[in-house]
């Protein structure tokens, strides 16, 4: 029976996607860069509905996120890369009853160049929440995937290594054997793909987000290439040794949108699975592109159909926001998920310092312990709670009780890094609520509204829409709501890594002196379904 498939299947700030299929049921995970928790799991029966279950870095304590900054590059004529560090393209896997995650956490300590530091995280129950320590190993590199043999029993990564000045790098496929219970590195590395092969070469430099299937006798490389905007795309080669040489797809790329009028574009990233009827999928990370190429809530992720046919080349679909094919008659698409915590999707900025938030269930009281760094600092975490921008229709509301003690700075923020984000804030020493930017490219903050506000309680609102921001308040007597201004989408639109958060905040402006605690009585974020 045919039905009908919706994208995208993960909305707003969802780049990176990977899946695997255990028993008919599928479990997906994404990159989340600077913020914590880290590495949000989602579950589907169905490839329709996806739930999120946790995420694999649910404790400090696990991965240090303090150095995750934004790094700003110029990756062409009038055009630089905003780059947003942290926890980059992780691959999960399954393997003898143990989940895996291996990804990258990118790191810049101040006054030094970044650096990538690669692991792999495990857990045996993925419905737990409660996944490992990670396992270092060495790879001097990105996007590292897991592939495990079936046939030797043994275990491989591959990454993506640079080679260059980024926006002219020339990346290639690399490859050694691991222990997968130690992190230890069992053989040399070798390339497989990539510009330094001439054999096997097509021209192509931006090499990344590797990922290995073994399928009739062939081991296929999926790779990502022409980086993660406008030129992305996908492609594949294959070989009958797992060490190569790798005979390159005529046919790439696999799956892109460059060159379409597509409404999903900069498509690629994607990573390969079959259902419990053995019919094959992809999934991928694409941009729905707005107008005037608007696409604040950043990249997502979409659901491809693939067609395999034995021996030959897979056949991908297109990303597009709905398409038919037969349901999944797995067994496993009529179970009921186990319902996931109500906070699994709140957010906090780098290394949280988590008894800086009191979250009540019963009365939604939020009370937050003002932080001295401020949103637009490089390093640390800032006092900041919030949620991931899920539709490009959506509504955030908070409502603050004033603070009364002086040095206090808080409200609610449209937040993508510490380079770009845009603040409704009460000041408690001159008793006033601006509307503020912070475009850190563009030079200065820059005031675009500031009101007196004479009570005791505030509301504030964002209303987003695919165009644009807008930012209004109104107090305990007012019954509409005032306007203080409007931010156009493309502000918060770039060649990026991230998507936009919605959340409240709190800052002390006087360092040597301890700041009040700040109650907000609600926080609520009102996100459509699927945008149209």
């Amino acid at each position: 029976m045919s039905t009908t498939y919706t994208n995208p299947i993960i909305p707003g700030f969802a780049p990176d996607p990977s899946v695997v299929s255990v028993d008919g049921t599928f479990f997906l995970v994404n990159s989340s860069f600077h913020i914590f928790p880290g590495l949000p799991v989602y579950v589907s029966k169905d490839l329709k509905s996806w739930t999120q279950i946790g995420n694999a870095f649910n404790r400090t304590s696990q991965i240090d996120l303090h150095n995750a900054t934004t790094d700003a590059f110029p990756i062409g004529p009038n055009k630089t890369l905003v780059a947003a560090l942290g926890l980059f393209a992780p691959t999960i896997r399954y393997h003898n009853g143990m989940f895996y995650i291996v990804c990258t956490n990118t790191v810049r300590k101040k006054g030094e160049e970044f650096r990538t530091d690669n692991f792999f995280i495990t857990t045996t129950d993925i419905w737990a929440n409660e996944w490992s320590d990670p396992i270092w190993f060495d790879l001097d590199g990105i996007d590292p995937s897991l592939f495990f043999d079936e046939i030797t029993g043994k275990v491989y990564v591959q990454g993506s290594y640079r080679d260059g000045e980024i926006g002219a790098q020339k990346c290639s496929i690399r490859q050694f054997e691991i222990d997968i219970t130690s992190g230890e590195r069992l053989s040399e590395t070798r390339p497989l793909w990539g510009y330094e092969l001439a054999a096997t070469n097509d021209g192509i430099s931006d090499i990344e987000g590797p990922h290995m299937y073994k399928k009739d006798g062939y081991y296929y490389l999926l790779v990502a290439d022409g980086g993660t905007f406008e030129t992305h795309r996908a492609g594949i080669s294959r070989s009958r040794d797992i060490w190569g040489p790798y005979e390159v797809y005529k046919g790439n790329p696999v799956l892109t949108a460059t060159g379409t009028d597509e409404y999903v574009q900069n498509v690629g990233h994607a990573d390969l699975f079959q259902d419990g009827d053995g019919t094959w999928w992809a999934v991928a990370l694409g941009v729905r592109a707005e107008t005037g190429g608007r696409s604040p809530i950043g990249r997502e992720t979409f659901l491809v159909p693939v067609e395999w046919p034995a021996g030959e080349w897979p056949v991908f679909g297109r990303a597009r926001l709905t398409f038919e094919r037969a349901a999944i008659s797995s067994p496993a698409s009529n179970e009921i998920l186990p319902k996931p915590s109500e906070r699994v999707d709140d957010v906090y900025l780098r290394d949280a310092k988590l008894d800086d938030y009191e979250i009540s269930a019963e009365d939604n009281l939020i009370k937050l312990t003002p932080s001295t760094r401020g949103l637009s600092a490089e390093y640390g975490t800032t006092t900041f709670f919030g949620k991931r921008q899920r539709s490009s229709n959506s509504i955030a509301t908070a409502t603050l009780c004033l603070p009364t003690e002086p040095h206090v700075r808080t409200g609610l923020t449209l937040f993508k890094e510490n380079a770009r984000h845009v603040d409704i804030s009460y000041n408690s020493d001159t008793h006033k609520v601006t509307l503020e930017t912070c475009f850190k490219l563009k030079g200065e903050p820059k005031m675009i509204r500031e009101a007196a506000v004479a009570s005791e309680k505030v509301q504030m609102q964002i209303v987003s829409s695919a165009k644009s921001y807008e930012f209004s308040i109104r107090t305990e007597t007012d019954k509409e709501w005032e306007l203080l201004g409007s931010v156009d989408a493309l502000e918060m639109t770039a060649c990026d890594f991230t998507g936009t958060l919605l959340g409240i905040f709190a800052v002390n402006t006087h360092e040597e002196q301890a700041a009040s605690i700040v109650t907000f009585e609600s926080f609520v974020v009102q996100d459509a379904c699927i945008d149209a």
